[in-house]
Parts: C-alpha cells; sequence; structure tokens
C-alpha cells in the first residue's frame, strides 16, 4: 500500500515528504511502546548517603540502555540500613523506560528487595521512588568492541565520582564503582582500564584495583555472558 501511495503522489513532493514522516512517526511510535515492561534496578548510595537506582540492563529490547538516575524515596534510612547489609534492588511497577530516557523525573510505586529480586531476594517494602534527576544514560550496543575496558565518568563532588564500565559484546559486565577523587582527565571523557583476564569477579575486581579502583559498588556478570 505504501509503494502504490508513492508511485500515485511522486510528482507531488509535498504530499511525498508527508507520506515519509508519517511512515517514520509510525516507527517511532512502536518503538516507544517496545519499552513498556518490568525494568528492575540495583540501588546504591555514595559517600554522602545519596541514594541512586542503576537500571539493569540487558542486550536486548526494552532494556538495552545503562541508566543511573539519583533518587528520593520516603524509606531512605531503611534502605541505608539494608545497604549496609548488602545488595539492595527495586522493581517499580511496569513503566516505560523512555521516560528515563528522555530524563524526565517522576514518581512511580516500586518494591524493595534485599538481595536480587529475581534471584532469592526478600522483599522488604513498598515505597514510592522519585527519579529525580539522570547522572547517566547510554545505550547498550550488543556488538560493541574495545581493547581496553572503558568506565564512563560522573563527577559527584569536587572530591568523588562515579565509574560506570561501559558494557561490551558478551562476554562482558555491568560494574560501578563510587571513588574518592575526581575525574580524571584523559584523551578521551572515558578512564581507560586494562581488560580483567577472565570475566569473573575476583578476576575483574584484580583488574581495576591495578586501575585505582579500590572496590566495586555493583557488578553483575551473569547477564552478559
Amino acid at each position: 500500500m505504501i509503494a502504490s501511495l508513492l508511485l500515485k503522489y511522486i510528482t507531488n513532493p509535498i504530499l511525498l515528504l508527508s507520506i515519509f514522516i508519517t511512515i517514520d512517526g509510525h516507527a517511532d511510535l512502536h518503538d516507544h511502546h517496545q519499552r513498556v515492561g518490568s525494568h528492575g534496578m540495583a540501588v546504591f548510595a555514595d559517600n554522602q548517603h545519596n541514594l541512586y537506582a542503576s537500571h539493569l540492563p540487558l542486550y536486548n529490547k526494552p532494556h538495552d540502555y545503562q541508566i543511573i538516575y539519583q533518587i528520593e524515596t520516603s524509606d531512605k534510612p531503611q534502605i541505608l540500613r539494608l545497604l549496609a547489609q548488602g545488595m539492595v534492588t527495586l522493581l517499580p511497577t511496569q513503566f516505560d523506560l523512555n521516560k528515563l530516557v528522555n530524563a524526565e523525573r517522576f514518581s512511580i510505586d516500586a518494591a524493595y528487595y534485599q538481595g536480587h529480586f529475581e534471584r532469592g531476594g526478600t522483599q522488604v517494602s513498598n515505597a514510592s521512588i522519585l527519579f529525580a534527576k539522570a547522572v547517566l544514560i547510554e545505550p547498550v550496543q550488543a556488538n560493541f568492541f574495545a581493547a581496553q575496558a572503558q568506565f564512563y565518568q560522573v563527577p559527584l563532588s569536587e572530591t568523588s565520582s562515579l565509574l560506570i564500565h561501559k558494557i561490551q559484546r558478551a562476554p562482558s559486565f555491568d560494574a560501578i564503582a563510587v571513588v574518592s577523587r575526581p575525574v580524571e582527565k584523559q584523551n578521551s571523557d572515558l578512564l581507560m582500564c586494562d581488560k580483567p583476564k577472565a570475566q569473573l569477579h575476583p578476576d575483574i575486581t584484580t583488574a581495576f584495583k591495578q586501575c585505582g579502583i579500590g572496590s566495586l559498588t555493583y557488578l553483575e556478570t551473569q547477564d552478559f555472558r
């Protein structure tokens, strides 16, 4: 049908342009709806006790984005106590991830878990979460490859910064570190480190200690094998 319309109106450039815009608009709308779903997140804190939520990315839609937001919640004291005991994740009610991709500020209800909500974690509370400020919004490119490990650098204060590993093609990993130093100025906006010898937790932590990253706040390998 589209082909017949183009042939019929090929001599009318204005109408032809409007057809292309309509087609492209439908494609954008379809892509938009592909990001509605359950978007689990890992919670962590910086050295000033600010809370952050990191979207748990995957290679495929609707989860193919590395997104970190500073968040606010009425359960903050409890969340900080739980973080002192181990991993905390949250699962908001279903929403369109494009709201975060577009750096929107909004509130939504969420369930909080001690541990990973999909791997035996225990639900500890329900509370609204405010996505207050976007910290990082980067697409996951399933075929991306680089000779070195690369970290996005985000300044948190004059004396601390956030490092987020740029996910490469499988096997890879998602990693976050809060470091007590300003962003390092290199030839790139990314911090470059030698890759770990294997995609195992001990190898990854050892490699990044040699890069000056003393400890990792969050590390996930299973979803990127």
